[in-house]
């Protein structure tokens, strides 16, 4: 998973139709490319990533790496963001909008989200 941040932009969920123009008229696939396929990602619980901040460009990159286990089922076991909701889970209220009130969520995605949410936390301090 690789989420993409640049300052100009407000924070929200977007598809990648709407991005298209943007992304493949800037320098932001090369810079992603150079993070993504880089080494020194922090580690976590089964999970690694790398904030990469250039001085000399608005771009943050976070580039997320998984370890998941032979159990761990990424096309199935899908959690609705209503249900995330009724468990008090709000960290993921900022994709939802008028057009798409609701989505699922991997279950596996959630659990490694859960697992690391303290660093991940503190990780959303470096970003903004």
């Amino acid at each position: 998973m690789h989420i993409i941040v640049d300052n100009s932009f407000s924070c929200r969920f977007s598809s990648g139709i709407e991005l298209t123009s943007f992304v493949t008229s800037s320098t932001i696939l090369c810079k992603s490319w150079k993070t993504i396929s880089s080494d020194n990602y922090e580690n976590g619980v089964r999970l690694s990533w790398k904030l990469d901040k250039e001085p000399a460009s608005d771009f943050t990159i976070l580039a997320f790496k998984a370890t998941l286990d032979d159990s761990s089922n990424l096309q199935a076991d899908l959690i609705s963001s209503s249900e995330l909701k009724e468990d008090n889970i709000l960290d993921f209220e900022f994709l939802c909008s008028k057009k798409i009130p609701i989505f699922s969520f991997n279950r596996t995605a959630l659990s490694l989200f859960r697992d690391n949410h303290q660093k991940l936390d503190g990780l959303k301090s470096e970003v903004y």
